[in-house]
């Protein structure tokens, strides 16, 4: 009887999310979360959740999860990089949003699809959306051209990308200010009266142009300063503002300030002054962008503009997943700080 009993007592147990949500009495949703350990539902509610499943013996099957709701329950994250750029997946900004778009993707129960080719590119499978391999897409940044990306978002959705607020975009955005970055560069190193400012980055890239403009901008209004501005185009390696500062100062520092578009090409040409025997910031003022970890521990710290990746990834995956869920795309611009440190020499 016993034996039966428990049979009995097994047949009667909830088999689907569906019913692990009625005896909780709460949203199908709301288990999924406290299934994934989203910090959107209370230790309490995942606490109950949690005992249900295991007196239930309910087991997620996320296949039959994918073909019920058609999602792949993945975001596709591309990280645009050509061989021109020289930039890296290690290098530390693309790390450090990463890293908080995954984190916010997990907490979801959401997988990260990471990508260095573009969906709208020729190489096969590049497409996540259409091979059902990723419910949506979070692009980090707009690159030299941004018809093929608006193109791209304007036929297939959900995209979101990092990057900066242009016209004739079809695509919400999160990011940053880079004109209002470059603009607070200029007014700090011209109330310092370092007005012969050497320019590192490529300004073809939508987001660097921007800071570039922002700093001529601000240079403007002081005396001749803008006209003694120098723009040196150069890829995002560490080695090309290494080799370009160093041509640049070898005969000595006429000019008396580097506004690095990222800080690592920043810390690069901070090294290669220091072999130069020029003092930063004596001699020559160094600013980047980004504000990355390293940029508060190397000698001597590094003034930058922040952005705040920690934000900037959390938002790109709520945004996103409101998306998916129905709601009308928006757009965040996080605030744009100037973190003073040694390397400006205003300390």
């Amino acid at each position: 009887m016993k034996k039966a009993a428990g049979h009995q007592n097994g047949a009667s147990r909830a088999k689907t999310m569906a019913e692990i949500a009625k005896l909780a009495g709460v949203a199908e949703s709301t288990v999924s979360r406290a299934l994934s350990d989203s910090n959107r539902v209370s230790e309490e509610t995942k606490a109950r959740i949690r005992a249900l499943v295991s007196e239930n013996g309910y087991r997620i099957n996320s296949r039959a999860r994918s073909l019920r709701t058609r999602r792949s329950h993945t975001i596709e994250v591309v990280i645009a990089i050509s061989e021109s750029n020289r930039q890296h997946f290690s290098d530390p900004f693309f790390s450090q949003i990463t890293a908080s778009i995954a984190d916010a993707l997990a907490e979801n129960g959401y997988d990260l699809l990471l990508s260095r080719a573009t969906p709208w590119s020729d190489k096969a499978g590049a497409d996540a959306l259409s091979s059902n391999r990723a419910d949506g897409v979070i692009i980090i940044g707009q690159g030299r051209d941004p018809v093929p990306l608006a193109n791209y978002a304007h036929n297939n959705k959900p995209v979101i990308v990092w990057g900066a607020d242009i016209s004739d975009r079809s695509y919400p955005i999160v990011g940053s200010n880079n004109f209002l970055g470059g603009q607070l560069v200029g007014k700090h190193l011209a109330s310092l009266n370092r007005k012969r400012v050497v320019f590192l980055g490529d300004i073809r890239h939508i987001e660097i142009g921007l800071r570039h403009q922002g700093v001529m901008d601000a240079l403007a209004g002081e005396d001749s300063a803008a006209d003694q501005t120098l723009t040196v185009s150069m890829p995002f390696d560490s080695a090309s503002a290494y080799k370009a500062t160093q041509d640049l100062f070898n005969e000595g520092a006429w000019h008396d300030a580097i506004f690095a578009a990222t800080d690592v090409l920043a810390i690069s040409a901070i090294q290669a002054l220091s072999d130069l025997g020029v003092r930063v910031p004596e001699d020559v003022a160094v600013i980047g962008y980004d504000d990355i970890e390293l940029s508060a521990y190397i000698s001597p710290a590094l003034t930058t503009v922040r952005q705040d990746t920690t934000t900037g990834g959390q938002v790109l995956v709520e945004t996103m997943l409101g998306m998916l869920e129905g709601a009308p795309p928006s757009d965040t611009i996080l605030p744009t700080e100037l973190v003073v440190r040694r390397s400006c020499g205003a300390r």
